[in-house]
């Protein structure tokens, strides 16, 4: 059995990732109450998914209230669940061609969105920088570098290059995991 202390842990924890959740899932519940339905912004959909494909939630499950007492049995359930209703099949649509109208309003919209945000083209980068003819006189006729500090720059970098040849990497386990939605 919980103590008093351990079951307030475990419903603040649960607290804050129904808080999470329904967050996230906001926009999901509530889309028929949102005004700009139909403007295209960075929440449109990129692929149109066609109507007997295309899975609603229905309103008992936004609806519905989280029991009393938390499982995260079923919390992960239904997060799992709500996971794989979002996840979009590429491969179950099918071929997708966009429309040659609806093609030019994307662009359209794109570049009005890219000239809006405009920013000054950057400075052309200069290997050598022009300087007034007498200071260049003055740094060429400057001593050079003195030969403790040559050698000095020649060791370090001969030594940089040395660890640089000798770094390799260990296979340990794979960086790309699949994740797999039931």
């Amino acid at each position: 059995m919980q103590t008093d202390g351990e079951e307030s842990l475990l419903h603040s924890c649960f607290g804050s990732l129904k808080s999470a959740v329904m967050g996230c899932c906001y926009s999901i519940c509530h889309k028929e109450t949102d005004p700009q339905e139909n403007i295209v912004n960075e929440r449109t959909h990129l692929l149109e998914v066609p109507e007997q494909q295309q899975e609603t939630p229905s309103p008992t499950t936004c609806a519905s209230t989280p029991p009393r007492k938390p499982d995260e049995q079923s919390a992960l359930n239904r997060i799992l669940h709500e996971t794989a209703t979002n996840v979009i099949d590429v491969g179950a649509l099918g071929p997708y061609s966009l429309e040659a109208g609806a093609y030019s309003e994307r662009v359209r919209t794109y570049s009005a969105r890219a000239a809006a945000a405009a920013l000054p083209p950057p400075a052309r980068a200069r290997l050598l920088a022009d300087l007034p003819p007498a200071l260049r006189r003055a740094l060429l006729a400057a001593p050079s570098l003195a030969p403790a500090d040559r050698d000095l720059i020649t060791n370090a970098v001969k030594k940089a290059a040395s660890a640089i040849s000798e770094l390799r990497v260990e296979h340990h386990e794979d960086l790309v995991v699949a994740f797999r939605v039931p």
